[in-house]
């Protein structure tokens, strides 16, 4: 791929982010305005739990499906259909254990929001991120920033329908009635997403799974699961104590650092292709392009984390005065940006050139860390112990994966110099 190829499909993705990203704030304020803080903080937590349980469900095809593609179009049937087989599975598992979390942690008010979520985002949402992944590996960028946006848009759509049902009716809507609407705009994509797989892509091939790729896609799921626990798991934390205020007003202030952060995760995004081709030829390219990469998006995040720290108290302007507490949140985690810059640049140079083992080492690590400071700051500090866990947990991500990027191109140069000596 061309240096012009990779920035035509950072401008699809980062175009496609960008709808995303407004489709996202219209779906933050309406849904904000039609729940208030505590029915958001109760949805979101639960949807965090179903979230970190979720990236088991698929086993990793996303980036199995990415990686396949990418270095063999020919793949792409019988790639599709492991996806596919194994996403069905594992919904039923993730119901599951969700389920079983919920019975015996979760308040009993809280526990009939588990199924809608789970089909919503640990199904139909999944089926639609495999699409939009395998239009990732396939080249054809458009496609995969056009479904990602229509994810947001169809989620802001239903939030548009529920807020002003509850505005007309004069009351404010609660958690359990926005789960089992919820589901229904990601039933819409994924519908659309499958039929558009087909048409470009082709049908699926179902075959015989291979333990290689169950051993590789395990790894790619844990990474993954890793992620969505130190980025999520906290309000999960804090709906569990029972604090769902504090749940509400933290999220609010994450999913602005989220949406501020998606231009970033969108040039990697872009670039994943290419750093696994420059992957196979060793450490040293990928890490190179990485550095490339890392001059464009971290010029941005330190930009756009001044502009959180000033922006702040704009939030309750446009949530609700029930969001006032946000404004500190914000502030406290405006950094997140360029935190998750240096991690994303140095990460995504250790899936592309090493076994993927080495990047869930690093990010289960992460999750380890942040589980042991929620458990030790949130009960005491309520939603600033999740703020100090969330950059502690970031700064140790970013530093582990520079040191193992350091590592392996020691032993990459230690190898080639091996033979070169032997006489």
């Amino acid at each position: 791929m061309s240096e012009e190829s990779l920035r035509q499909s950072s401008l699809w993705m980062i175009s496609g982010q960008g709808v995303a990203m407004t489709a996202q704030a219209i779906y933050f304020v309406l849904i904000g305005r039609a729940l208030g803080s505590r029915e958001y903080g109760a949805f979101v937590g639960v949807a965090a739990l179903v979230a970190a349980l979720s990236m088991f469900s698929t086993l990793g095809m996303e980036m199995i499906l990415v990686r396949n593609i990418s270095r063999d179009r020919s793949s792409f049937a019988r790639t599709w259909g492991h996806a596919l087989s194994i996403t069905s599975v594992g919904f039923l598992l993730l119901l599951a254990a969700a389920m079983l979390y919920a019975h015996f942690a979760l308040r009993p008010e809280l526990r009939p929001l588990v199924p809608w979520i789970a089909l919503a985002d640990g199904f139909l949402g999944k089926l639609a991120q495999l699409s939009a992944r395998a239009f990732q590996g396939a080249g054809r960028l458009a496609w995969t920033a056009r479904l990602t946006a229509l994810i947001f848009v169809g989620r802001a759509v239903t939030a548009g329908a529920l807020w002003t049902w509850a505005s007309s009716h004069h009351i404010h809507a609660t958690a359990l009635l926005w789960a089992r609407v919820y589901w229904l705009a990601t039933l819409a994509v994924a519908l659309f997403a499958l039929t558009l797989v087909t048409i470009r892509l082709g049908l699926p091939r179902f075959v015989r799974i291979h333990p290689a790729d169950l051993s590789e896609g395990l790894s790619f799921s844990c990474s993954s699961s890793s992620v969505s626990v130190y980025n999520d798991i906290d309000k999960t934390f804090l709906v569990t104590l029972g604090q769902t205020y504090a749940a509400g007003i933290y999220s609010a202030a994450y999913r602005v650092v989220d949406a501020a952060s998606a231009p970033i995760y969108a040039v990697y995004s872009a670039a994943t292709p290419r750093f696994f081709r420059a992957g196979s030829r060793g450490v040293r390219p990928a890490r190179a392009l990485g550095r490339v990469t890392l001059t464009h998006t971290l010029p941005y995040s330190i930009a756009v984390a001044a502009l959180l720290a000033l922006g702040a108290p704009l939030l309750p302007v446009v949530f609700g005065p029930s969001f006032r507490g946000s404004v500190a949140a914000l502030r406290w985690l405006c950094v997140l940006p360029i935190l998750r810059s240096l991690h994303y640049a140095w990460g995504t140079a250790i899936t592309a050139s090493a076994s993927q083992w080495n990047r869930t080492a690093t990010q289960f690590g992460a999750a380890a860390l942040n589980l042991i400071l929620n458990f030790l700051l949130i009960p005491r500090w309520s939603w600033r112990g999740a703020a100090v866990a969330s950059l502690l947990t970031d700064g140790a991500l970013a530093a582990a994966s520079l040191f193992v990027v350091s590592r392996l191109m020691r032993r990459e140069t230690t190898t080639v110099q091996e033979p070169a000596a032997a006489p």
